[in-house]
């Protein structure tokens, strides 16, 4: 998993990976969030059979959504 950080420090931060999982999702890839329900840690788990393309894909809706949860 990624896990987020608020900028500067070590203290989690769940409202940023909660706007990432949001803006993944708008963006056709879904993640999660794993280790509980104040977490920030982002869940990836493609599937055993995903092409390169698919991945590259799936890596370029991840970067979109992390520069837009700032």
């Amino acid at each position: 998993g990624i896990e987020l950080a608020k900028p500067g420090t070590d203290e989690a931060d769940p409202e940023a990976a909660a706007a990432v999982v949001e803006a993944a999702r708008a963006g056709g890839l879904l993640i999660g969030k794993g280790g509980g329900h104040n977490t920030s840690v982002l869940r990836i788990a493609p599937p055993l059979t995903l092409t390169v393309a698919e991945a590259e894909e799936g890596a370029a809706i991840l970067a979109d959504a992390l520069h837009a949860a700032g």
